[in-house]
């Protein structure tokens, strides 16, 4: 009785987990490989949200990627590139500068690896970030780190385990990904395949909803050299 239950439940779990999976589908993006536009808010005396007040805010996004920061708050306020982790240089011949600023936007495209630092040129103490910009070699919409960590080729985008998004190498990222995903859906990687979790970027070591998703965006994607 209890092993026919236990059986019945994995089955529910696991249609549970399709049926998110088709709900994803039907709202996914074009699944192309493009560069991505992160948004980092710029508060009065903080960067990405208050608890980073007096800290340094990170953010994490790959080679290609451009940053933008919004200002949310009423005070004024920049965003200028610095030297290294001292906060010290900084301006316009470390990097960027965004000028002084009480509204509106202003983005960066980073184009090559590294930890990049900033600061507010207003309030230097108070507001700094770093920009963690990570390689993607093979320009498969996933870094050097977190393919190395799922177990892919980062200098190979197409081919046997190369692609994160096609788990059975078939050069395709579909309906047979996200059930492969789906039975290890709420556990740890490991013990469940690193391969199986794909997402976030670098992965969170855990197989849920984030790697559906994920998925969900690349479906019925071939893989493209």
């Amino acid at each position: 009785m209890r092993e026919a239950f236990s059986h019945v439940w994995g089955l529910t779990a696991k249609l549970a987990v399709i049926a998110i999976a088709l709900g994803v589908i039907s709202h996914a993006d074009s699944g192309e490989t493009t560069a991505a536009t992160v948004t980092v808010n710029v508060g009065d005396l903080w960067f990405c949200n208050s608890s980073f007040s007096g800290s340094v805010c990170p953010t994490s996004i790959r080679t290609g990627d451009t940053v933008t920061w919004n200002w949310v708050g009423s005070a004024s306020h920049s965003t200028a590139a610095c030297s290294d982790a001292n906060f010290n240089n900084c301006g316009a011949a470390q990097g960027w500068d965004s000028g002084i600023k009480s509204s509106g936007t202003f983005s960066q495209t980073f184009n090559s690896a590294g930890a990049f630092f900033y600061r507010c040129q207003v309030h230097p103490t108070a507001m700094r970030g770093r920009v963690d910009v990570l390689q993607d070699s093979d320009g498969d919409g996933w870094s050097d780190v977190a393919e190395s960590t799922i177990g892919t080729n980062p200098l190979l985008k197409c081919g046997t385990d190369a692609w994160p998004a096609d788990l059975n190498n078939d050069g395709f990222s579909d309906i047979s990904d996200i059930v492969e995903v789906g039975g290890s859906f709420g556990k740890a990687a490991p013990p469940a395949p690193s391969r199986r979790n794909v997402a976030p970027d670098p992965p969170d070591a855990f197989v849920d909803i984030m790697d559906i998703v994920r998925l969900g965006g690349l479906f019925g994607k071939s893989c493209t050299p």
